[in-house]
């Protein structure tokens, strides 16, 4: 029985991803198959270390700094979002990520890039991972967010621009059970693009109709996912785990003490449904 870890996005909101893996964790729960979106790309790698610091650090501690959003990175890397800061500073030097042990680990992790040569998303593991951890930046680069990263000669940016929830490649993989972590509550209602958020898409990748598209189709195919996560919930083949209570993390902002509640109820709402996970993963 191949049992896969579906991981969604979310931004800041990967504080609540982070804690549901730091809970999988101290239970001894291993995943066949791990596939990422976005923030949960890089967290779902260090879930297959079994690293549960960097899962808080990664999720929260630095995810929350002022050098990760907002001004400073604005000031500084001249991108909404500090990539530099999280990439070079954080992952490299304090953190001292080692894509060899990642590669070392045996069981299946993926992870999506959007490539703009092909205007699709493709996927990538962790033996395609190098020491500039390239694709992991790209995996985690929202086109308004930073810079697309040039690899080869092709440019990629968030593979979260044609899928949210990648359940569908975790059933492409083999996986037929299915544990979803999403980091919205369950009156979260996605809407669509708002006119400046297209505008600025429209006027920077001009080139790239392909991608307009995809961005456009963004809401319709979240619920397509999530409709498609519940489908296999009635018929015991998921269980979707998602914040039971808003916390007040967005996207984009976040308090460092609402992200250290919204960690916490991760690990609470996973104790409350602690048998029903157990049992999941133990047939």
């Amino acid at each position: 029985m191949n049992i896969g870890l579906v991981l969604e996005g979310g931004g800041l909101r990967g504080c609540y991803t982070a804690g549901v893996l730091t809970w999988l964790i101290d239970q001894g729960i291993e995943a066949d198959t791990v596939v990422g979106i976005s923030s949960g790309a890089m967290l779902g790698s260090y879930y297959m270390l079994k690293d549960k610091n960097a899962l808080h650090e990664i999720g929260v501690t630095y995810a929350s700094d002022p050098k990760n959003i907002g001004l400073q990175p604005l000031l500084h890397e001249g991108t909404p979002v500090g990539y530099r800061f999280l990439f070079e500073t954080v992952l490299k030097k304090i953190l001292h990520y080692d894509y060899r042990e990642l590669q070392a680990v045996t069981r299946t992790f993926e992870f999506g890039v959007y490539s703009l040569k092909l205007q699709k998303t493709i996927w990538k593991n962790q033996h395609t991972m190098d020491n500039e951890l390239k694709y992991m930046l790209a995996a985690c680069t929202l086109p308004l967010a930073g810079r697309s990263v040039k690899i080869d000669g092709v440019k990629y940016l968030d593979g979260g621009i044609t899928t949210m929830v990648p359940i569908g490649h975790a059933e492409e993989l083999g996986a037929s059970k299915f544990l979803v972590v999403v980091t919205k509550d369950p009156d979260f209602v996605r809407k669509p693009n708002g006119r400046v958020t297209q505008f600025l898409l429209d006027l920077l990748y001009f080139n790239y109709k392909k991608l307009l598209k995809d961005f456009r189709a963004r809401t319709q195919v979240y619920y397509d996912e999530m409709n498609h996560v519940r489908d296999l919930q009635g018929k015991g083949q998921a269980i979707l785990l998602q914040p039971t209570r808003d916390c007040g993390v967005k996207h984009f902002s976040g308090t460092r003490e609402q992200m250290e509640i919204m960690f916490d109820l991760a690990k609470e709402d996973c104790e409350n449904r602690k048998d029903e996970i157990l049992a999941f993963f133990a047939k």
